[in-house]
C-alpha cells in the first residue's frame, strides 16, 4: 500500500494521486425523481474483490475522498459514491448555494438506494458490496442497513452523524426553536444568515491533519459547487428526526450485516454518547476509537489515518465463520 505522508502531501497528491484516480474514474447523472439530477462516481480497478460505496457528510462532496479513493482501489476494490442532493453537483432544492436543505431526510437514503440498485449491483455481479459512511452520510447508512438489511453485504459507518451536538442545549429544545423560526422564515432559511464562502481556519475545522484540510479547502476555494457551509432550518429538523429513528431500539433490530463503526475520540460535531447506544442494540457490531482525533478520521495525520484503514480493511477483509 502506498502511503501519503505529509512532508510532501500536496506534491503526491497533485501528481501521483489524483493522476492515478482520475484514470479510473467514469462520471455519471441519475434522477430517481424527475427533474432532480444526482451526480455520481464510479472507480474501477482490475480484478476487484469487493465494491465500496462512498457516503459522504454534512456540506462534503465525492470530491473530498480523492485520497480515501485511492487506498480503497489500492487495497482491491471498485467505488462507488455521489454528491447527496443539496451537495456538489447534485440536485438542489433551494437558491442559496452555501445551504444545505432538505425537504425530507429520507430523499437522501432513496437516492443511495436507487444508485446502488440501479448501477452498483448490476456492475458488482457476484462480488460483495460494502457501504462505507462518513457523519451525515452515516446516518444515512444507518437507515439503509436498517430498511433493506440484505443490499450491503458490510457497513463501515466512520464518525456516524447518529446524534446532533449542540453544547449543553438538549436537542428538543433546539428543535422547538428551529421549527417556531421557520414557520416565520420557511423551512429552506438557513439556520445562520449566510451569503458568501467565508474564510475558514484549520484550527476550528473537523480535521486534524493541517495539509489535508488545507489541500481540499483550496480546491473549495476554487469551485464553488464546494462551498456549501450552513444548515437550513428544514435540514436540521430533518437530520434531528432522522437521528432519533436511525437509533431506535426497533429499527438497530433489523439490522442483520456485520458494522463497524469507528468513533473520533475528539468528535464535538456528533455525539458519541449516540453511537453508544445505536452500538449496544445493534447484533453484530464492532467498535474502534481513535482517540484524541477530531470528527474526519479520514482527514487526520498519516500515523493514525494509515492505522484507521488498516482497521477498516481488516474488516472488509475478513470472511465470514
Amino acid at each position: 500500500m502506498r502511503w501519503i505522508r505529509e512532508n510532501d502531501y500536496e506534491e503526491v497528491m497533485r501528481t501521483e494521486v489524483e493522476p492515478y484516480v482520475s484514470a479510473r474514474k467514469e462520471c455519471g447523472i441519475d434522477a430517481r425523481v424527475k427533474g432532480q439530477p444526482i451526480y455520481y462516481e464510479h472507480f474501477r480497478t482490475e480484478h476487484p474483490k469487493g465494491i465500496i460505496v462512498i457516503s459522504h457528510g454534512f456540506t462534503e462532496s465525492i470530491q473530498k475522498f480523492t485520497e480515501s479513493i485511492y487506498y480503497m482501489l489500492q487495497a482491491g476494490y471498485e467505488v462507488w459514491g455521489l454528491d447527496h442532493r443539496g451537495h456538489g453537483y447534485s440536485y438542489r432544492s433551494n437558491d442559496n448555494p452555501y445551504v444545505v436543505h432538505t425537504d425530507h431526510f429520507r430523499d437522501y437514503v432513496l437516492d443511495l438506494k436507487h444508485l446502488t440498485e440501479k448501477r452498483v449491483k448490476p456492475a458488482a455481479g457476484k462480488l460483495p458490496v460494502y457501504l462505507y459512511c462518513h457523519s451525515m452520510g452515516g446516518c444515512i447508512g444507518a437507515w439503509m442497513i436498517e430498511r433493506w438489511p440484505k443490499l450491503f453485504d458490510k457497513a463501515v459507518l466512520s464518525s456516524p452523524m447518529l446524534g446532533l451536538s449542540f453544547g449543553k442545549v438538549p436537542v428538543p429544545v433546539v428543535y422547538a426553536g428551529a421549527k417556531l423560526k421557520s414557520l416565520q422564515s420557511g423551512k429552506a432559511a438557513p439556520v445562520n444568515p449566510v451569503d458568501a464562502f467565508e474564510a475558514e481556519d484549520f484550527e476550528n475545522s473537523c480535521d486534524s491533519s493541517a495539509c489535508r484540510y488545507h489541500y481540499y479547502y483550496q480546491k473549495r476555494l476554487a469551485d464553488k459547487k464546494l462551498q456549501t457551509r450552513s444548515p437550513s432550518l428544514g435540514w436540521g429538523m430533518e437530520s434531528a428526526k432522522a437521528c432519533a429513528r436511525v437509533t431506535s431500539a426497533f429499527w438497530t433490530s433489523r439490522i442483520r450485516i456485520p458494522v463497524l463503526l469507528c468513533q473520533a475520540g475528539n468528535d464535538t460535531v456528533v455525539k458519541n454518547a449516540s453511537q453508544m447506544k445505536f452500538l449496544s442494540r445493534v447484533p453484530r457490531a464492532e467498535f474502534y476509537r481513535v482517540p484524541n482525533m477530531k470528527h474526519e478520521l479520514y482527514m487526520t495525520d498519516s500515523d493514525m489515518l494509515i492505522q484507521y484503514w488498516e482497521r477498516v480493511f481488516a474488516f472488509l477483509d475478513q470472511t465470514e465463520d
